[in-house]
């Protein structure tokens, strides 16, 4: 018995031994699996996050067989058909019958001879632009300048080069008193003797208002030349002559703003003091405090809103040796230099 109990215990001992060493091959076995199944897991994971992600391409589709020129031309051909109405065919009816209404023959229109104009209004001139020119004494409309019909004027010693000029003259007492009206005949007549006949010009005298030689600018036939002369030697007497009615002073400012309106490019402004208004009579009268900045402000915008540039030469004709003509000295220069022009001062002789 003994013997057999012994091997018993040694086979018993040995499976044992088999067993765990079976179990513990198994568990390697196991965590080794385990392991390699994690590694793999981790490496997919690193691959999917760091690796660069393939860009998306896009093909687009394939560009015309035109050229660009040709595929922009025959675009424009289509837009143009599309713009374009065919020609209506209208149906008239013709008869070739003798008409029993009989028109009288046109009269003949004689024209000025254009070989000796030089700058005519005729050449390059826009439609209405002229009047009746050489016997007819007529003017253009207002705000036209005709054609190219430039002249160098000069007037008071001022040289100019002009197509449309407007001499404004003050004719209150003072200038008057001075001998203002005789000395502008003087000028402006040797003024309009050299001007060419495509020239326009025109004459205004204000007081508080203004006067006209012409209701619109005319050009310098020799027919409206002598017509202006004469009514120069008219006698002015701004007591009697004053304009605005229920104002008084000795302003340019609708004679200004009739000028810019005929269409003057050159504007001469003669006076002795700085302009004023009054609502009412000189004596009594509320004098207008805005009324030199109100002029100031039009000649300033004129360009801007008539789209015309004006200059003006004004002429300060012998101003009183005091404040007052200081301050018409100082006001008028301000206004030539806003307008491109240039002021002139008349002493006393």
């Amino acid at each position: 018995m003994k013997p057999f109990a012994i091997w018993t215990a040694f086979s018993q001992t040995k499976s044992e031994d088999a067993a765990q060493k079976k179990r513990a091959l198994n568990a390697i076995l196991i965590s080794l699996l385990v392991h390699i199944v994690f590694i793999i897991a981790a490496v997919s994971l690193t691959i999917l996050i760091i690796a660069p992600k393939p860009k998306m391409m896009f093909e687009g589709k394939k560009s015309p067989s035109l050229p660009p020129r040709k595929l922009e031309h025959s675009i424009r051909v289509k837009q143009m058909k599309k713009q374009t109405r065919k020609p209506q065919i209208l149906q008239r009816l013709v008869t070739e019958a003798p008409s029993k209404v009989a028109l009288p023959e046109m009269p003949e229109m004689k024209t000025p001879d254009i070989k000796n104009m030089r700058d005519t209004p005729l050449m390059n001139s826009r439609a209405g632009s002229i009047g009746s020119l050489g016997g007819g004494g007529g003017g253009a409309g207002r705000g036209l300048t005709g054609g190219m019909g430039y002249s160098d004027a000069k007037f008071f010693g001022e040289n100019v080069r002009t197509r449309a000029i407007t001499i404004c003259m003050d004719i209150s007492p003072s200038m008057v008193a001075k001998g203002v009206t005789q000395d502008v005949l003087t000028e402006a007549t040797k003024m309009l003797e050299n001007m060419n006949v495509g020239t326009k010009f025109n004459i205004v005298v204000f007081v508080d208002g203004s006067t006209p030689f012409t209701p619109q600018m005319v050009y310098a036939t020799q027919e409206n030349k002598a017509k202006a002369i004469e009514w120069l030697k008219q006698p002015f007497d701004g007591r009697r002559q004053g304009q605005l009615h229920g104002h008084s002073g000795s302003t340019p400012h609708m004679a200004i703003e009739m000028a810019v309106e005929m269409g003057a490019d050159t504007v001469f402004v003669l006076t002795d003091d700085p302009p004023y208004l009054k609502v009412g009579n000189v004596q009594t009268g509320v004098e207008i405090p805005t009324h030199m900045e109100d002029i100031a402000t039009y000649v300033k915008s004129i360009e801007s809103t008539t789209g015309k540039s004006v200059r003006f030469y004004p002429i300060l004709y012998k101003p009183f040796e005091n404040e007052r003509g200081k301050q018409a000295i100082e006001y008028y220069k301000r206004l030539a230099r806003s307008s491109g022009g240039k002021s002139r001062v008349i002493k006393r002789d």
